[in-house]
């Protein structure tokens, strides 16, 4: 093998075929051979008639061609003019038997790729290896960058948001796509022509921030900042930016996208004052109905106490209070409700076990059984909030699930029977909890309702329980659906269980 073979490091893309046209089938034969004892990459086929060379570089699979000159009745100059017909960038080198000013000159104008004496070559094979895979190669890489701006500006074009790349100081803009306009009100030749020119687009309030952001992407961090653009009307814009590293780990370009997020500011601000409406509105309904309601109980006590036990009055006193009781859960439901859309932000590890238990113990359990098998399980839950889920399916449970069990015996109940069993245990899947009760199940045409605020089949409930149970549910990410099966079971799904307790 020969000491001049081009190493495989040096490979780009891959194998080269070389068409050699020589009217000489010798000389042709030799040429092929000796380029590909000098390349690796090189494959090359001759042929003695340049007629077929058109036809032959149509197909596509000719990456370049070498000719010789004189040919005969036909040149490589008329052979080049034609092959740049057939593929105009395709890389053709020439052949010469002579040195002519002339001949180089026609060859250039022609558009010939390079030139070499044939006289030279015995001892520069090599050198022409090197010369046609530095024109492959450069043919190559252009046809893959246009390809690739091809792409982007098709990605581009139908994006909404602004996509952008900068040097590493903002000072020079490498590539913009034209939503830059749109969400700017800012032609983009202009940040062309000066690269910050978006800044003066800017509220004036909001540059500051904004410039402090780029500041920390400059020295390689993330940055996602929210500024107002423009006036009368201002657009909400998102700008996101990440810091672009070159070998040694030093930043030298920033890439990111800038999106008009005005319709979402305007749904979170339309969300946050209907919310703060439903605060105040909460508000006054725990102080403006929440007194009268403690005033009322209270004449309630004192009546009962001036009567005591007289018969008929007593029932219509007790009917009054379990109004009176009822109004005031009722009261608390629909607190609970509107208090209970917005998100978890800060659970933290939660003993399922224990939270389980003192939920169940703040209850009226009106002699059901409650059996825990999540011992040792941890959840990361709002632990607050997630008794309030446990405290309404135990209710519920009571409540709705008892009512056939007190039709078996009164006396059971009485003298300790137990009305249902309520069992909480973790999903088979790791997914999460059920809890079930054995009680009266839940009917078909009610299953669907379960968890809409008011749908309740008990004349003495507010509606509201399960809707509470739902939203807290939601609230934390989680799932919760209603099981088939004999029993009553709910599943809550998508809890993150982080150990034992």
């Amino acid at each position: 093998m020969s000491t001049h073979r081009l190493q495989c490091e040096t490979e780009l893309d891959g194998d080269v075929s070389v068409l050699h046209v020589d009217d000489e089938p010798d000389f042709a034969r030799l040429v092929a051979t000796k380029l590909e004892e000098a390349a690796d990459r090189l494959s090359v086929e001759w042929v003695t008639d340049p007629g077929v060379v058109p036809d032959r570089v149509a197909t596509g699979e000719i990456d370049c061609v070498l000719t010789d000159y004189a040919m005969g009745e036909q040149t490589g100059i008329a052979l080049l003019k034609t092959l740049r017909e057939v593929s105009p960038e395709l890389p053709v080198i020439m052949l010469t038997d002579t040195g002519s000013e002339a001949i180089a000159s026609d060859a250039i104008s022609a558009g010939v790729s390079d030139y070499m004496l044939k006289t030279r070559l015995e001892d520069r094979y090599p050198l022409l290896a090197s010369t046609i895979l530095t024109h492959v190669d450069r043919r190559r890489a252009t046809i893959a960058a246009r390809n690739t701006a091809r792409q982007l500006e098709e990605i581009t074009d139908h994006s909404d948001a602004a996509l952008f790349l900068f040097e590493f100081d903002w000072q020079t803009l490498v590539f913009i796509n034209d939503r830059y306009a749109t969400i700017f009100g800012q032609p983009v030749e202009t940040l062309r022509a000066e690269p910050t020119a978006f800044l003066d687009r800017v509220h004036p309030a909001d540059v500051d921030e904004l410039t402090a952001a780029m500041q920390r992407v400059s020295e390689g961090a993330r940055a996602e900042v929210v500024y107002r653009v423009g006036d009368d009307p201002v657009t909400w814009v998102e700008s996101v930016a990440k810091p672009v590293f070159d070998e040694h780990g030093e930043v030298y370009r920033i890439a990111g996208y800038s999106r008009d997020i005005s319709e979402r500011v305007v749904r979170e601000n339309e969300l946050r004052e209907q919310n703060e409406r439903l605060e105040r509105f909460a508000s006054i309904v725990s102080h403006d109905l929440r007194n009268p309601l403690s005033v009322a109980k209270g004449y309630l006590g004192l009546v009962r106490e001036a009567i005591g036990d007289d018969g008929t009055l007593a029932d219509h006193l007790e009917t009054v209070g379990r109004a009176l009781e009822r109004m005031e859960r009722l009261i608390s439901d629909m607190l609970t409700l509107a208090r209970e859309g917005q998100d978890v932000t800060d659970p933290a590890p939660v003993s399922l076990g224990a939270v389980v238990r003192s939920s169940w113990a703040s209850i009226d359990q009106q002699g059901a059984t409650l059996v825990v098998d999540v011992d040792g399980a941890v959840v990361v839950a709002d632990e607050i909030r997630l008794a309030q889920v446990f405290e309404n399916l135990f209710r519920n449970s009571v409540e709705h699930g008892s009512t056939s069990s007190r039709t078996q015996s009164d006396d059971a109940v009485e003298h300790g029977g137990s009305a249902i069993t309520i069992r909480v245990g973790l999903l088979d899947d790791d997914t999460g909890i059920y809890v079930e009760n054995d009680g009266e199940p839940i009917p078909e045409a009610y299953r669907g309702r379960i968890f809409e605020s008011g749908f309740t089949t008990n004349k003495d409930g507010t509606g509201f329980g399960t809707a509470i149970i739902g939203r807290i549910v939601r609230a934390h990410g989680w799932s919760i659906s209603l099981a088939d099966g004999a029993d009553v079971r709910f599943e809550i799904r998508g809890m993150a269980f982080v150990g034992e307790s």
